[in-house]
């Protein structure tokens, strides 16, 4: 009986054997399948990876060029700013110019009556009446 129970134990071994390589079969099969959708996860994540990075320097470029507008209007607004207090500079050197005139004539005009008034009240005080002949 021991060789009957020896083919026994071979071919309930060879069916464990037969059922251990349908299973490592079926489990390389799943490994497959799994490294594959690995393999595309990975690369979805590096173009989703590429697809942010470029969209990042699409930005970087865009706020870049906002940056050169805005230092663009900022010195042509500088520029207009200089040329109105270049503008304001000259009209108030002009009115003061003007204004010294006007000052320098009404001088000129107060000295004149304050030496008519000088020379008037000097011919009263010397003058004696009687010689006038106003008041006779």
């Amino acid at each position: 009986m021991a060789d009957d129970d020896i083919k026994v134990d071979i071919g309930v071994l060879k069916t464990q054997v037969l059922t251990l390589s349908a299973i490592c079969s079926k489990m390389d099969q799943v490994i497959e399948k799994l490294v594959d959708q690995h393999d595309r996860h990975i690369a979805k994540v590096y173009m989703d990876m590429d697809a942010r990075r470029k969209e990042k320097d699409d930005d970087v470029k865009e706020l870049h060029d906002r940056i050169d507008t805005v230092l663009e209007k900022m010195e042509h607004s500088n520029e207009r700013i200089m040329d109105e207090f270049k503008l304001l500079r000259e009209a108030m050197t002009k009115h003061n110019g003007e204004e010294k005139l006007a000052l320098d004539k009404l001088n000129q005009w107060k000295w004149m009556i304050a030496g008519g008034i000088l020379v008037l009240s000097w011919l009263i005080s010397h003058v004696k009446p009687d010689t006038l002949g106003f008041f006779k």
